[in-house]
């Protein structure tokens, strides 16, 4: 079952057509993204070693129960994948998030990207045992950053909207169990 995403900052309709298809199938979970209305914009070869510059689908997932840890996946229309595992220490006085990003060498997570006429359709998958940050249930929330096909204010999507220009919002997050089809 493929879920829409929300406008993230007011929670309203997506007005660029955004679906996500969550499976956990024999221990493996899959990421299905629909991105329609994209120019595919990705400023320059490894653009995840830049992060949000350009166009990409984004997943933060983990199983901390305090929601302090979690990975974060991102893939591109060129199929540049990142990860990341995270430390989110929230919200510092000065209003500006206090996040600490270790980033991965060699990446566990596989993925693919199939560009369409105005879209595309990125897919990453991983053993659910590699995403383990915690020992409380998996959670996670599912996001799409478009540009419009270049530097400017970003369109922000999620499937559970943060209602903030951001996604990284732990209490935002939505167990796996209640959206992972099987």
């Amino acid at each position: 079952m493929f879920y829409s995403l929300k406008e993230c900052r007011k929670g309203g309709y997506a007005y660029y057509d955004s679906k996500v298809e969550i499976t956990d199938i024999d221990g493996v979970i899959t990421f299905t993204f629909i991105a329609e209305h994209s120019d595919y914009f990705c400023p320059r070869k490894g653009y995840n070693q830049h992060h949000c510059v350009g166009d990409a689908c984004e997943i933060l997932i983990g199983s901390d129960p305090e929601r302090r840890f979690y990975y974060e996946i991102e893939i591109s229309p060129r199929n540049d994948l990142m990860i990341a595992l995270s430390e989110n220490r929230g919200v510092r006085e000065d209003g500006k998030l206090d996040l600490i990003t270790n980033h991965w060498e060699n990446c566990f997570v596989k993925s693919e990207v199939t560009l369409r006429d105005g879209g595309y359709v990125a897919k990453v998958w991983f053993d659910k045992k590699d995403i383990m940050s915690g020992d409380g249930e998996i959670y996670f929330n599912a996001y799409r950053l478009e540009t419009d096909g270049g530097y400017m204010e970003k369109h922000l999507f999620a499937l559970s909207p943060t209602l903030q220009g951001r996604f990284h919002v732990p209490d935002k997050f939505v167990y796996l169990k209640d959206y992972a089809n099987k």
